[in-house]
């Protein structure tokens, strides 16, 4: 009995704490019945910590602007395949964002500046009954070219000392990668639902990797499946 009560015990931990994650806010009932369409806007990311020493401010806005760009497709994508009629699919129509993307530019409003702008706004912009607006903040705790070298000296460690257990050398972490994610309703602007996730990177896991694991993880969070 003890063995299996403390493996039940320690599931029903991550159930709750994965739980916290994601939640629907009080406004749920409220707004999402009228909501049929929505817009993934470009996410706002934040590039904070050790950064490599070249690395101008120009050069850091570039990459943030390719990555807002990269999470919006990501997760973009990943409801969409999660969207449909069947039981626990997502109950909702996505704009698609070349759609969204083509708008802002017709308004004037660049993927940075779309960050700034209410969601009422947006919304009305797009036509739109809700929008999907998502933050991540990376922040970097080596640069990839030292945590690389530290993860090989760690490996060559690891073979002096047991040939065979080269493999159980730890991979370095270059970063953490935080990212939160809301439904904004369309004519107030009050949020629907929200979730927060983080995910750390190694030298040997890129971004990308990263960008498609969180959107995967917050989509299958994703409520209007009722």
């Amino acid at each position: 009995m003890k063995k299996i009560f403390v493996p039940l015990i320690a599931a029903l931990m991550v159930t709750a704490a994965c739980n916290r994650e994601a939640y629907k806010t009080a406004g749920y009932n409220e707004y999402a019945s009228a909501h049929r369409t929505m817009a993934i806007l470009p996410t706002e990311t934040i590039t904070t910590g050790r950064l490599p020493k070249d690395a101008t401010p120009e050069d850091i806005a570039a990459v943030e602007q390719a990555e807002s760009k990269a999470f919006q497709v990501a997760l973009y994508n990943q409801l969409a395949k999660r969207s449909g009629s069947r039981d626990g699919d997502i109950r909702i129509n996505f704009q698609h964002y070349t759609e969204t993307n083509a708008l802002l530019e017709k308004a004037g409003i660049d993927l940075r500046d779309s960050w700034k702008h209410s969601p009422v706004e947006l919304a009305g912009l797009l036509g739109v009954d809700a929008i999907v607006r998502s933050t991540v903040r990376k922040e970097f705790y080596l640069t990839n070219l030292e945590s690389f070298g530290i993860s090989v000296a760690t490996t060559v460690i690891a073979l002096f000392v047991s040939p065979v257990a080269w493999w159980l050398a730890p991979a370095s972490q270059t970063s953490d990668v935080f990212a939160s994610c809301a439904v904004l309703d369309g004519k107030s602007g009050q949020p629907t639902w929200s979730i927060s996730r983080d995910e750390p990177t190694y030298w040997n896991k890129g971004h990308s990797e990263v960008v498609e694991e969180i959107s995967r993880r917050l989509s299958r969070r994703f409520p209007y499946r009722e």
